[in-house]
């Protein structure tokens, strides 16, 4: 099992997003990410400081030596691929070659009424996602001309120099659950698809993913399952575990199967739960301020039991 952590770039000072990562990679985990957002998600707290993630990233891939790292996940609407493609090829130079490349379709609303991006439909969004990963893995094919026509994106005989260092291509992570269009691009471009939700719920996402393999000629098998997880910090877990499980109408132990928090045990049942659904990376999604030991015994009590 692999483990890396989606720390986020808000409501945080620079040094202290440095030293996050320092101390991550120090423990041992597997890798980190940004996530690619403007204005702070998942709080209340919209006026609060956000970097912008592959600004940040590429610092990072210049400060931290081991770490594999990305952008959790790249909302596809706030770039044109080709220049998605050429600042990730960058990064991966920059790092020696460990960047995952994480894409999705986007959906904060208030972000893009902020700042003047187009949303679309969830339709229209998915549309633009699948001739942006048809752009980006072109320009990565090492042709030395790429032409493309789409109904959102086009090249016109487009050099690409240099290639990403990883070869053939930086890992494609592709984040999301819909089971009729986004799966199926998961299966046609991805290397990674990253999950959320109950395990019950990623265990039948992934048999209708397995199935759109077979659909496209694909080996399933080539497609890492990954999942994200909350982690939930020690002073507030029991009682999170508590509200959720009533919130949910499940029992508390479907709650603690599904984050990270609690004691040890807990977690490396969380842990085991996900590997028998077929789930080999757990990204570990947290926000500010963060809960350090909580990371510790993570890396102490359960990354050890399953290396």
């Amino acid at each position: 099992m692999e483990f890396s952590v989606q720390t986020g770039q808000q409501n945080i000072a620079w040094a202290d997003l440095v030293d996050t990562w320092q101390r991550l990679e120090a423990w041992g985990f597997d890798g980190a990410w940004c996530h690619d957002h403007f204005i702070p998600a998942g709080t209340r707290d919209v006026d609060g400081p956000c970097m912008d993630g592959w600004t940040a990233l590429a610092a990072l891939a210049a400060l931290i030596p081991r770490m594999r790292l990305g952008v959790f996940v790249t909302g596809n609407t706030y770039r044109n691929p080709a220049l998605l493609a050429k600042i990730a090829t960058t990064i991966d130079h920059i790092s020696g070659g460990r960047l995952n490349m994480g894409m999705g379709a986007s959906w904060y609303e208030l972000e893009h009424t902020a700042y003047g991006f187009e949303l679309g439909t969830p339709g229209q969004r998915l549309d633009r996602l699948e001739e942006a990963l048809e752009v980006i893995t072109r320009l990565w094919s090492g042709a030395d001309r790429v032409s493309f026509e789409g109904n959102h994106y086009s090249l016109h005989d487009a050099p690409f120099l240099p290639l990403p260092l990883q070869s053939p291509r930086p890992p494609i992570w592709i984040g999301g659950g819909g089971e009729r269009r986004t799966l199926r691009l998961v299966a046609r471009y991805a290397d990674a698809w990253n999950g959320l939700g109950p395990l019950d719920t990623l265990r039948r996402k992934a048999e209708v993913l397995h199935q759109h393999c077979l659909e496209v000629g694909r080996d399933p098998a080539a497609i890492q399952l990954t999942a994200g997880a909350p982690v939930i910090p020690d002073a507030i877990y029991e009682g999170y575990v508590a509200r959720t499980a009533e919130r949910l109408d499940v029992a508390p132990d479907e709650v603690r199967r599904r984050t990270f928090g609690g004691n040890a045990e807990d977690m490396r049942a969380a842990t085991q739960a996900y590997l028998d659904a077929g789930f080999t990376h757990i990204v570990l999604m947290v926000n500010t301020p963060y809960d350090f030991p909580v990371f510790e015994r993570i890396a102490t009590e359960v990354l050890p039991a399953f290396r």
